[in-house]
């Protein structure tokens, strides 16, 4: 497993594994067969969609572990309070993984009748990762801590700022499908590292998901999905587009397949 921090490549190209519930290790050999020699990183959600998951640290490490990936779990305040994270972050250090990516996390889903602990908000979890490093008995070179960029508010470069203050040294997307909303003068003169975050598509229902995560969509965006004959052709096709045209204001790219490994290959070799 590559220890190495995501901030020390030029260019990043990164997955989010969707580890299955199966009693094997198949669906983590597959993925790092699959994605080895194509992607640099791989990540993992913690808990998505609020139902029980696999642990993101467990399942980045076991896709990158015999591979050359950097593994880059998701850690969220949602589940857990500061005692916690700082166990969970000393555990991924003492086993090799050296970057995190920060985020809320999904809300509860009401099937598992549970209650969120956000003990800390997403700035303090930034800043505890960052403390994290002070109960090792020698120095932890290169940490990359990562976090969300939202480029559809208007206030995002103020919220960067604190995350930066906060230890962000990294920064990925949230889902696009249209340049627009990455080609502005702030982000191009940015003194941080970014990436373009996309999601593929394979059934129709999901504009409707996209929606919902704030996902903006321009008329003829909708329409062009909308109308679609091969949907998963047709957004591999606009991905790809939308990143060749904000090529020069990223550093990388972030793909989350939702389990759809191929797509995020074939992606990531057409660029």
């Amino acid at each position: 497993m590559e220890t190495s921090s995501i901030n020390t490549l030029k260019f990043v190209k990164s997955v989010e594994i969707v580890p299955s519930k199966n009693l094997d290790m198949d669906d983590f050999r597959k993925a790092a067969d699959l994605l080895s020699g194509t992607a640099d990183v791989v990540t993992a959600p913690e808990n998505p969609m609020g139902l029980p998951g696999v642990d993101p640290i467990l399942a980045t490490y076991m896709v990158a572990r015999e591979y050359n990936l950097i593994a880059m779990p998701h850690i969220t305040p949602r589940d857990k309070n500061r005692l916690y994270i700082h166990s969970q972050v000393l555990t991924a250090l003492k086993i090799g993984i050296r970057n995190f990516f920060v985020i809320g996390g999904d809300p509860i889903n009401k099937k598992v009748n549970s209650k969120e602990v956000r003990e800390l908000d997403v700035l303090q979890t930034i800043s505890s990762i960052r403390d994290t490093e002070s109960y090792m008995k020698e120095p932890i070179p290169h940490v990359g801590i990562g976090s969300a960029f939202n480029p559809y508010r208007e206030n995002e470069q103020d919220i960067i700022k604190l995350k930066k203050d906060s230890g962000s040294n990294f920064f990925i997307t949230q889902i696009l499908f249209e340049p627009e909303h990455l080609t502005k003068g702030w982000i191009k003169n940015r003194d941080f590292r970014l990436s373009a975050g996309f999601m593929p598509l394979s059934k129709k229902t999901q504009i409707e998901a996209l929606k919902r995560m704030g996902v903006r969509l321009s008329d003829e965006t909708l329409k062009r999905l909308e109308n679609s004959e091969d949907i998963a052709q047709t957004s591999m096709k606009m991905i790809l587009e939308t990143f060749d045209a904000a090529r020069e204001y990223v550093d990388g790219i972030h793909l989350m397949p939702l389990g759809r490994n191929e797509t995020a290959k074939q992606i990531l070799e057409s660029i």
